[in-house]
């Protein structure tokens, strides 16, 4: 259980390391491409790298049984004699290794069971969903009105509620999600938070992965020529057709 906690400490170090990092001195930085790869090799490094020293920390505790007893040495002239201090039979001992693990244990139980519900909704969705073609590109019809989303090669929209031009616009972005694999990233914060759920940086980090993902969706579809006043009043429309459904 120690080197389980070593683990945890020297994960959660290294990613408020990186956020620090990011929020100071990366933030405002107009590098978006590689400010997903920042984040990406945080990530990776944050969890890989105590294994390559958890070992040696775990060997250089003490090892001490719960059960050993206390041995005293007591000087009495010239003769030694060693006196066994043993507990209070009833003494009470909480075991809070234990209570803190279990409940990261709950917690990351918890995470786990709505990580694996939000998969299994997707892949329902998909069931649900009419397979078609846009503007010649593979993708499946919403069977009722939601936010256009994609999933590593799949594209949900519902094309009856955009335009030709808002569609297109739409296809862009989430084709841009698509080809660049950004469900990984997505995917990857989420497991970050899931083990790391008591750590409000795991959440923040996870947060500034999906904003910087848009940023990249957006400014490859304006630099396919989409006017950007067209674009920009196509996200506020459904920006305020979401507030209005909600």
């Amino acid at each position: 259980m120690e080197t389980f906690f070593i683990y945890a400490i020297k994960v959660n170090a290294a990613l408020v390391f990186f956020y620090l990092l990011y929020f100071f001195l990366l933030r405002k930085d107009t590098f978006i491409e590689l400010r997903r790869y920042y984040f990406l090799s945080a990530i990776v490094f944050s969890l890989a790298y105590p294994f390559f020293t958890v070992d040696a920390l775990g060997n250089m505790l003490p090892v001490v049984s719960e059960k050993q007893d206390a041995t005293a040495t007591v000087m009495l002239g010239e003769s030694t004699m060693a006196v066994v201090e043993e507990p209070p039979a009833h003494a009470f001992h909480v075991n809070w290794k234990k209570i803190v693990y279990g409940m990261w244990l709950a917690g990351t139980g918890l995470l786990l069971l709505r990580f694996f519900g939000q998969l299994i909704s997707i892949l329902r969705i998909k069931r649900r969903s009419m397979k078609c073609r846009i503007h010649t590109i593979p993708v499946y019809h919403l069977p009722e009105e939601a936010r256009p989303f994609s999933f590593f090669r799949w594209i949900f929209i519902d094309d009856a509620m955009h335009s030709d031009n808002e569609l297109n616009q739409i296809l862009l972005h989430e084709q841009v999600h698509v080809k660049q694999w950004h469900s990984v990233d997505i995917l990857l914060g989420e497991c970050v938070c899931i083990f790391c759920w008591w750590n409000p940086v795991a959440w923040l980090m996870k947060r500034e992965i999906a904003i910087n993902l848009e940023y990249l969706a957006d400014s490859a579809v304006l630099q396919r020529g989409v006017d950007s006043r067209d674009y920009q009043y196509h996200l506020l429309r459904q920006t305020y057709h979401e507030t209005a459904v909600q």
